[in-house]
């Protein structure tokens, strides 16, 4: 849930010193402007590989020299001068898990971006050092905080559509060059770690657990089907869910127009969300609209034109998971599920069998 909003006589607290490490287009357009929104963080630091560009990217969105935060080029150095509260680590794919644990060591909190990290063991790294140094750990999966996700997430919890049996779930789009041109990390193996379904994949994933609950088993099929890349731009998966439930997971970065979209059938009906973008239908199984969850209440709940809300949620979470208000989601350990479904699917595809879950530590 985000954070309650405190009203004037509330006692002030702390302001939450952030840093952040990674200076691409998703720290620039979402979650600079998404910590900048919440009214107990600060960032005073921004780095990233060349300082050059974390230079560009706090010159445009702090044009006067106050306020604006301190450059670096080093992560070490970053945290030992500025000994931050939290750090916002939103760099390429391979630096997640060092970069945690060195903040979470160095009593830091953190919002990672997603994938979490590229390999379930690095993520179970990840979680037992924020366990062990008692900080909050998070995942940057804002899908979560969607308005028609939460819509979903709601209906399936209430009962509207009966016990869910089924989910199918899926994100593509043109791929990172379209978005973020560049940035050929995307697409390099070793810095990536997967393409397509690590990428998008790991988001639906993370919604199908956090709406189905847990995984017993994972299928799937990746292959590089429409671009000339070292990574996969096409896969999907089949999730085998402790409760009987089944789910179909499709990721892919070869797929224009984008499609974001979900379907779940239940005993007692289904949700059809996604066709076309930002459109809900939750209907009772003799066509009925369920109640409480028509398109224009479910509609009326969110601004589908203000596509940075969930960012900001996110970040809103963080920061009072930090001071104790709320509990942290995603977490580590929802970030970890969502990565290890995903190796899964990597592993079934190499040797075409089903893997149970967890996988073997």
């Amino acid at each position: 849930m985000p954070a309650e909003t405190r009203n004037s006589s509330s006692p002030a607290v702390p302001m939450i010193k952030i840093a952040i490490a990674g200076a691409g287009a998703i720290t620039e357009r979402a979650h600079i402007p998404a910590f900048r929104s919440v009214a107990d963080a600060q960032i005073v630091a921004i780095q990233s590989r060349t300082a050059d560009k974390a230079e560009r990217v706090a010159r445009a969105i702090w044009p006067d020299d106050a306020g604006r935060p301190n450059v670096y080029s080093d992560f070490d150095e970053m945290l030992a001068r500025e000994r931050p509260d939290a750090v916002g680590i939103f760099t390429p794919n391979y630096l997640h898990c060092e970069f945690t644990v060195k903040a979470l060591s160095a009593g830091a909190h953190v919002l990672v971006e997603k994938p979490m990290a590229p390999t379930a063991a690095a993520a179970r790294k990840m979680a037992d050092a924020a366990a062990k140094a008692g900080r909050v750990l998070m995942v940057a999966m804002q899908q979560r905080y969607g308005g028609i996700e939460r819509a979903i997430k709601d209906a399936v919890t209430s009962g509207a559509i009966g016990r869910p049996h089924s989910i199918r779930a899926r994100l593509s789009h043109g791929g990172p060059e379209s978005w973020a041109p560049g940035q050929k990390w995307f697409t390099t193996a070793s810095q990536a770690g997967g393409g397509a379904m690590l990428d998008l994949g790991v988001h639906v994933a993370d919604l199908a657990i956090w709406i189905m609950g847990e995984v017993d088993s994972v299928s799937g099929q990746v292959g590089i089907l429409a671009k000339q890349i070292e990574v996969e731009d096409t896969g999907a998966m089949i999730m085998h869910f402790k409760s009987g439930a089944i789910g179909v997971v499709e990721a892919s970065w070869s797929s224009m127009p984008p499609l974001s979209a979900i379907e779940i059938y239940g005993t007692e009906g289904r949700v059809m969300a996604g066709y076309p973008r930002q459109d809900i239908s939750i209907l009772k199984a003799d066509g009925s609209g369920a109640p409480g969850f028509s398109r224009d209440e479910v509609m009326s709940r969110f601004d589908p034109r203000d596509l940075l809300a969930p960012f900001r949620e996110l970040a809103a979470n963080f920061v009072a998971a930090i001071q104790g208000r709320v509990k942290p989601s995603p977490d580590g350990n929802d970030g970890l599920r969502a990565v290890e479904a995903v190796e899964a699917c990597y592993l079934s595809s190499r040797t075409g069998t089903r893997i149970k879950l967890p996988l073997d530590t």
